[in-house]
């Protein structure tokens, strides 16, 4: 064999011991999963070795979590879309920034009243988490809103008067968090544009003031994705098709990061990127990942998720 080949055989082998190790799979959806021109894969397609590639993580007892940096559904309705795609996805398994942003929220904020802006994903988010929310009609009547915080969701309604209620607010001492600044995502045949990030760079650039990022790579989602999988960080193995997002979050956790390039990054992209953007694996599509992970399987005992 020649050292080209016994080299790529031994990094074979390294790749294959540390993904024995994973206890613990997070799979992005949009460009992942699915591709749809809807969010988090509404009137999309699973991509071939979606279903596949859940049921092996599920055969090797490993714990699981979907993520989607969209802020638009509730995590229960984007369940219920993936499962009418053929994947085997349960609603406490989907993770949002919302439900991030609502934890974060209760955590920092207790009982204080938050202003959000987004929709059913948001909204409900905050309402199941048992948040005391600003009124918005009477805020947008003019009165005062006495907001702890300011909350960008997904809001396609988003208009003058809501920008100028979140700005009093902003001024009157309340910080500004955003969902994800993420300027697109993954998509079928449009061009899918981010909002949030939108209203949030204006909101900032009209009081002056800051936002801080509570989605993907955020050391926030990655606190609560550490807590949802029960494992450590560097048993986790993130999947993903944007190396801004999913490879980011692997590199700051100690994590496996996967670049799959089905959606929004490619492998020169990977190639090029930054150490702290770059995936340890770059595959076609899950097929791949499947291919990598049945034979990492093959040579370790069936793993269980296991506590901090």
């Amino acid at each position: 064999m020649s050292a080209a080949g016994t080299a790529h055989r031994e990094q074979r082998r390294k790749e294959l011991a540390r993904l024995a190790e994973v206890r613990g799979v997070m799979f992005d959806i949009d460009g992942c999963l699915v591709l749809s021109d809807g969010p988090s894969g509404h009137g999309g397609r699973a991509l071939p070795g979606a279903r596949e590639a859940i049921d092996l993580v599920r055969a090797t007892g490993r714990s699981m979590a979907v993520f989607t940096n969209g802020s638009m559904q509730t995590p229960a309705r984007i369940a219920e879309t993936l499962r009418s795609l053929g994947l085997d996805v349960r609603d406490e398994e989907v993770l949002t920034p919302a439900v991030v942003a609502a934890e974060t929220m209760r955590t920092l904020y207790p009982g204080r009243p938050v202003l959000i802006f987004g929709g059913p994903g948001v909204q409900e988010e905050f309402l199941r988490h048992g948040l005391p929310l600003v009124d918005l009609d009477r805020a947008l009547a003019g009165e005062p809103a006495d907001a702890a915080a300011v909350v960008i969701g997904w809001d396609t309604q988003f208009g003058r008067e809501k920008l100028q209620v979140a700005a009093e607010a902003v001024l009157a001492g309340a910080p500004i968090y955003c969902t994800s600044d993420a300027p697109s995502f993954a998509s079928e045949r449009r061009f899918n544009v981010g909002v949030s990030g939108f209203i949030a760079s204006g909101l900032s650039h009209v009081t002056g003031r800051p936002y801080h990022v509570l989605g993907k790579p955020s050391r926030e989602a990655l606190e609560l994705l550490t807590r949802r999988l029960r494992v450590r960080p560097e048993q986790m193995l993130i999947v993903g098709d944007d190396l801004d997002l999913e490879c980011a979050m692997a590199r700051t956790a100690g994590a496996l990061g996967c670049l799959v390039t089905t959606g929004t990054s490619s492998a020169a992209d990977a190639e090029a990127a930054p150490a702290d953007r770059r995936p340890d694996f770059v595959a076609d599509g899950l097929p791949e990942v499947l291919e990598l992970l049945s034979l990492a399987s093959q040579d370790a005992a069936p793993p269980s998720a296991q506590t901090q």
